[in-house]
């Protein structure tokens, strides 16, 4: 099957506009908080379907079965078809180079001009805004408590625009250990942290894969594997 071609800038623009165009009441996340929100999804130990990760993309209300009053179903299936692929060529990047290009605004001042240095980092905090929806939705990845998480996650979360005293704190250690100059080193940052996030979780993933699929398996008149004495069928496979 031939690889889709990765989105382009104008592609990218249609997610934007698709996703304002959703109707009340639902919150849809823009383009920019979506991306982070696909990565936050991409790092969990667990496999997630599509029935689940996309649901949160609208908000709090969901994704409806039967669909959005007022939404079109071709605009539906266009939004759907966009972001998966956006998902996929993320993946690709990190499995395959180690890295993905964010999609981070371009923050300017009153007059259009270009923000510079760490000004220019500002949206970086969209990124990580939906990155952190991804992981209150999925909190799999923390709660596994795997080694090397809460460090990577703490580099992520420096650039959240809104932060407990303990974020405060840690981002302010961070800026003093590893200073971010400019919005270049900010997203070197931001990828590599990911692409860590990303390599743990999968890691994870598969060694749990592995050992289900490792199992033999038993059949309906074999022992139970509970060690009652009883057959398969009259113990734990009774259901």
């Amino acid at each position: 099957m031939k690889t889709p071609p990765p989105l382009t800038d104008a592609e990218i623009n249609e997610i934007d506009e698709l996703l304002a165009a959703v109707p009340a009441p639902y919150e849809t996340v823009d383009a920019v908080i979506l991306d982070g929100y696909l990565a936050g999804v991409l790092v969990q130990p667990v496999m997630l379907e599509p029935e689940q990760w996309l649901p949160p993309i609208f908000g709090t209300e969901g994704m409806p079965e039967g669909g959005i009053e007022g939404w079109s179903e071709a605009q539906h299936n266009r939004l759907i078809t966009l972001i998966t692929r956006r998902k996929d060529e993320m993946l690709r990047g990190i499995l395959e180079d180690g890295w993905f290009d964010p999609l981070v605004p371009m923050m300017e001042d009153e007059d259009g001009k270009a923000l510079e240095g760490k000004d220019a980092m500002e949206g970086l905090g969209y990124w990580a805004a939906g990155f952190e929806w991804a992981l209150a939705n999925f909190p799999q990845l923390e709660e596994a408590a795997l080694p090397g998480v809460p460090d990577l996650l703490d580099s992520i979360w420096r650039h959240l625009p809104e932060q407990d005293e303990t974020q405060r704190a840690m981002t302010k250690a961070l800026d003093e250990e590893h200073p971010l100059r400019n919005l270049d080193e900010g997203i070197e940052a931001l990828v590599f942290d990911v692409v860590d996030l990303a390599q743990i979780g999968i890691a994870e993933r598969t060694k749990v894969e592995t050992v289900v699929r490792d199992q033999p398996k038993v059949g309906r008149n074999d022992p139970c594997p509970c060690g009652s004495g009883r057959k398969y069928k009259q113990c734990h496979g009774a259901n």
